[in-house]
């Protein structure tokens, strides 16, 4: 018919659009890198701390560090509590209540990630600072922020992996006399594993990229991250150095460079997701 014609073209070009636009981005940040590794190597940046890009000093380290740091954590304290969360969907409620719990989740999935830094600096912030005696600034406060954030997303994907789970196999488990709490942790947690890996390396890329969220209360200071004090990460030093670093002037490259990094470890992470699901 003439309308699947039309609309078989459109998607078409869509995507034709969407290769060429993300392939000019990719392009403009290899060459970026490449101009300036060739000056400063590539690992030298990665394992030096000094940053100061006005005396030619780009040591990524901390940045990096940082980075990582935020994200490991984010994903061990929601860990448990997703895991819960997805348990509570798929196995425990059922009917309705199943689908307005998937529903809320997902509300919870589309707020823009300023409203969770806005929490941050409104709830977590103070409360460290009384908690603890510190600014209330640090890794763990962008932790806890990054670990609200991914909780629903992680929890989602990972009630669908326990619901893919052959309800053939939770029966076997039962009629050979298992209770459920067996059934649970010996037949479905198993049998989801590699979807769960999947939801959990998703989660760590959610983490890793988030900015403005992370900006707003992990300090955005330079060196050796801590829990209680300020710290940055790749991203968030990005947003910082954009507008003192615009293209043309001196240390530009390195903006580059750190995004360039960025979208190796998502690239990492991508391919682990993809062998999971193979």
């Amino acid at each position: 018919m003439k309308i699947d014609k039309v609309m078989d073209q459109v998607t078409h070009m869509v995507l034709a659009l969407f290769i060429v636009v993300w392939g000019f981005i990719a392009v403009i940040i290899v060459w970026g890198s490449w101009r300036f590794t060739r000056q400063h190597g590539f690992l030298s940046p990665i394992l030096s701390s000094r940053w100061n890009p006005l005396t030619g000093h780009f040591g990524l380290a901390s940045f990096i560090l940082g980075s990582l740091t935020v994200t490991v954590l984010a994903v061990v304290i929601v860990s448990p509590w997703s895991l819960g969360l997805s348990v509570l969907g798929a196995r425990i409620l059922q009917g309705s209540w199943q689908r307005y719990f998937v529903r809320f989740l997902t509300v919870f999935v589309s707020l823009p990630s300023v409203l969770y830094g806005w929490w941050g600096l409104t709830v977590i912030v103070p409360g460290i600072r009384r908690l603890t005696g510190s600014s209330g600034y640090g890794v763990l406060s962008a932790s806890l922020v990054v670990a609200l954030m991914i909780l629903p997303t992680f929890s989602i994907l990972s009630l669908k992996a326990i619901r893919q789970v052959p309800e053939s196999y939770v029966e076997g488990s039962v009629g050979l006399g298992a209770s459920e709490d067996q059934t649970l942790w010996h037949i479905i947690l198993p049998t989801a594993r590699p979807r769960l890996a999947q939801a959990a390396l998703i989660a760590i890329a959610r983490a890793l990229g988030e900015t403005i969220a992370v900006q707003m209360v992990i300090g955005g200071q330079f060196g050796r991250p801590g829990l209680l004090h300020p710290a940055a990460t790749l991203t968030t030093q990005l947003l910082t150095d954009l507008p003192l670093l615009p293209p043309g002037t001196a240390g530009h490259f390195v903006l580059d460079y750190m995004a360039f990094l960025l979208m190796l470890l998502m690239t990492v992470i991508v391919g682990l997701e993809m062998r999971m699901g193979e």
